[in-house]
């Protein structure tokens, strides 16, 4: 992730420059509120490019944030036409004085640029990860575009108010009360919030912590900065009614969310106990909310070919094919090995299979064959209503509700304590633990151990598997190294 983000700063800050540099011309360095939600987009766009493949969840992330920077972009221009330079720079500029042409370069322009990337940094794991798609996802994605929308209705309320004042003669003693501004008396900023809190809630929920920098960014800006403390200071001044209007009204959030008011209201109409009942529910079911959902909108269609080696020396391949339909997933993977010792074979390896897994990557059948010098062992099973029945070399009922095998491919696998062998049919204990990345944050490596193994599974900051290393007897190590990767068919 840093290096994508790394990749993304020289745009940023070029763009920083670009308008610094127009500044100058212009002596108006208010202009750099407009650039601050391109800024964004700017971010999100190139970590998108840097992303292996485009999720559904990555692409709709992409298009609100596209819709939430030029709609904040191009109200921000229309307010700032004709205007001059905004008081909040032009206290700035009257302190620094004639240094602040320069200084302001990286006091205004470099300094923002620094903080959208920051706060995109949760762009990253939402349009990275291949996570199949969850109902948190559905969730969060609809809360951002709740928050859009409540942040929209505000300016556009905003706006119309001001115009009829400014017809009436009256702009600098009237007060908002109607709408939205009658719950809150910062409406715009509440719902820009809730945006970024649904946005940094997806990227947490994926397993990244950016999202608390994130949150807590943007919540410093709206809330101490720019947003709310410095509305709160100089509104008054300017409107004697505002006083009333603060006594009466929250500043930030609304009041038909707040839960005191929400409790009150319950109390008159003696329903506590369906509220409490709402909220205990509501702390039940949240977990679930976060957990798995069915596997679904990954690629149709993914081809590894791995060259296998014991220690430096190449011994054959291993290729996996898998291919999703609806809601089945068909794995087919073949390998052969040979390894010689002054070209004399010692060992040779043959394997099979073909799998075949439902939405939730449950195995419904399996149909394998492996063969090497001293023996030959086939297996063949389907999931009944029983359990998983198994034929072949080693017969048996499997009672277990889901099952997988050592499907290295799908980091499903991780969270499993028993999988089954695919070429013996015997079901084993694991262990699987995190170990910690060689190249920071650029690769995710797990230790897999049962019986007999002891290996390292290896994948991508995105979850794409990526190689594979097991401990051989006499101190030798298997290596798989990935020398091609598709997702498109043929």
């Amino acid at each position: 992730m840093i290096s994508a983000l790394l990749n993304a700063a020289p745009w940023l800050a070029g763009a920083a420059v670009l308008l610094w540099l127009h500044s100058l011309r212009s002596n108006i360095v208010s202009h750099v509120d407009i650039l601050w939600p391109l800024l964004h987009v700017m971010a999100c766009l190139s970590l998108l490019h840097d992303s292996a493949s485009v999720t559904l969840r990555g692409g709709l992330v992409l298009l609100i944030v596209t819709a939430w920077g030029v709609r904040l972009a191009t109200h921000l221009a229309v307010r700032a036409a004709g205007r001059g330079e905004d008081r909040r720079y032009a206290e700035i500029r009257a302190r620094y004085g004639d240094s602040f042409r320069y200084s302001s370069l990286g006091l205004i322009f470099l300094l923002q640029a620094l903080m959208a990337l920051l706060i995109s940094s949760i762009f990253y794991p939402i349009v990275s990860s291949q996570t199949p798609w969850r109902l948190i996802d559905t969730i969060l994605i609809n809360t951002a575009l709740l928050g859009l929308l409540y942040e929209v209705i505000a300016d556009l309320q905003l706006n119309a108010f001001a115009q009829r004042l400014h017809q009436a003669g009256q702009h600098q003693t009237q007060v908002l009360r109607s709408g939205l501004w009658k719950y809150s008396r910062h409406p715009n900023y509440f719902g820009e919030w809730v945006f970024w809190l649904a946005l940094s809630l997806l990227a947490l929920s994926l397993g990244n912590w950016t999202g608390l920098l994130s949150i807590a960014l943007v919540s410093w800006l709206l809330l101490r900065f720019t947003g709310v403390a410095r509305m709160e200071q100089r509104t008054p001044s300017l409107r004697p009614e505002y006083r009333d209007y603060q006594r009466q009204t929250p500043a930030f959030v609304p009041s038909f969310l707040n839960p005191l008011r929400l409790f009150r209201a319950a109390s008159k109409t003696q329903a506590q106990p369906l509220l409490l009942v709402a909220l205990c529910s509501a702390a039940v079911l949240w977990p679930p909310l976060v957990a798995a959902a069915p596997v679904k909108n990954l690629p149709a269609f993914e081809h590894w070919y791995f060259a296998a080696y014991i220690d430096d020396t190449e011994v054959g391949y291993h290729q996996f094919e898998v291919r999703r339909e609806g809601q089945l997933t068909f794995l087919n993977s073949r390998a052969s090995f040979e390894y010689r010792l002054w070209k004399v074979p010692l060992f040779s390896y043959a394997h099979e299979v073909r799998e075949t897994y439902d939405e939730n990557l449950c195995l419904q059948s399996i149909d394998s064959s492996t063969k090497t010098r001293n023996s030959s062992l086939t297996v063949k099973g389907r999931k009944t209503e029983q359990g998983f029945v198994l034929e072949g070399t080693a017969p048996n009922e499997l009672t277990e509700r889901c099952l997988i095998t050592f499907a290295y491919w799908t980091q499903n696998i991780l969270g499993k304590e028993q999988l089954l062998n695919g070429q013996d049919g015997s079901l084993m204990s694991v262990a699987i633990s995190s170990l910690a990345s060689a190249k920071e944050n650029s690769e995710q490596r797990y230790r897999l151990q049962a019986k007999a193994i002891d290996l390292t599974l290896t994948y991508s900051d995105e979850g794409l598997w990526q190689g594979l290393e097991s401990a051989l007897p006499a101190g030798r190590t298997l290596n798989y190294r990935l020398e091609r990767y598709r997702n498109q068919p043929f």
